[in-house]
């Protein structure tokens, strides 16, 4: 059931779905709350998050991550209110298991990801008024970095050897509810040695399945490419800071 969980959650097509990100480090710990909805096969998604009593507007397009900061925030550019982010091309610059894993909206991929050993069922436990099945399991990072070693050796050093998900699986097969925590450690910006790290944990509430996502990039007169700028940084936050 475990394994097959993705695919048939991924058969519903899309879903409502309701995140939760926290990540602490320094001592300090922040949490992002947020609620939407997602395509399951391509990521394209449409949120609102909000943390410490500021929201913002996310979508996913094609891959892109568009966000609308608060207007007063000061955050963009005169004329702008859309930052702009090409999750394929920061990926390319930082690597697997950077802010495309970090992503409330792209998180559900990973279950592709889950490793054959040690499932442990955790027992029978109730998820907004649905009785699910709770699992504990790994990611086996060898499946996203497929096959590709030097990948999968970053991904290790971004994430350890251990990345435990907790899965809450209906009677149908359907995924309700998904943990991943993750100890992101920023070793692009240390060169491997003393690299700062993060707790990070990401919850994803899933209901209403086949629900209509209707999602629409912004106008391009409105945005501003932040790219460049963004993958110069950790990729421990949800919203993309």
């Amino acid at each position: 059931m475990v394994q097959a969980t993705n695919k048939k959650t991924a058969q519903a097509k899309t879903a409502r779905i309701k995140p939760a990100t926290t990540v602490a480090a320094g001592g300090n710990s922040e949490t992002t709350t947020g609620s939407g909805v997602l395509d399951l096969h391509d990521g394209t998604s449409r949120m609102r998050l909000g943390q410490g009593g500021q929201q913002l507007e996310q979508r996913i397009v094609n891959q892109v991550l568009y966000q609308k900061p608060p207007a007063a925030s000061g955050q963009l550019p005169e004329g702008k209110s859309w930052m702009k982010v090409d999750l394929q091309r920061l990926n390319r610059s930082q690597g697997a298991g950077g802010p495309t894993m970090s992503d409330p909206a792209n998180s559900f991929a990973y279950t592709k990801s889950l490793s054959e050993k040690d499932v442990r069922k955790v027992g029978e436990e109730t998820v907004n008024g649905v009785s699910t099945t709770h699992y504990r399991v790994d990611l086996d990072l060898s499946k996203p970095a497929e096959g590709d070693s030097a990948q999968e050796r970053k991904l290790r050093a971004q994430l350890g050897d251990d990345v435990p998900v907790d899965l809450w699986i209906d009677e149908d097969g359907l995924t309700r509810r998904q943990q991943i925590r993750m100890t992101v450690k920023d070793t692009a910006q240390t060169g491997g040695t003393g690299a700062r790290q993060a707790q990070a944990k990401v919850v994803m509430d899933f209901s209403g399945f086949a629900t209509d996502v209707e999602v629409a990039a912004p106008p391009a007169a409105d945005t501003v490419d932040m790219t460049d700028k963004v993958s110069g940084r950790s990729g421990t936050s949800s919203q993309t800071n």
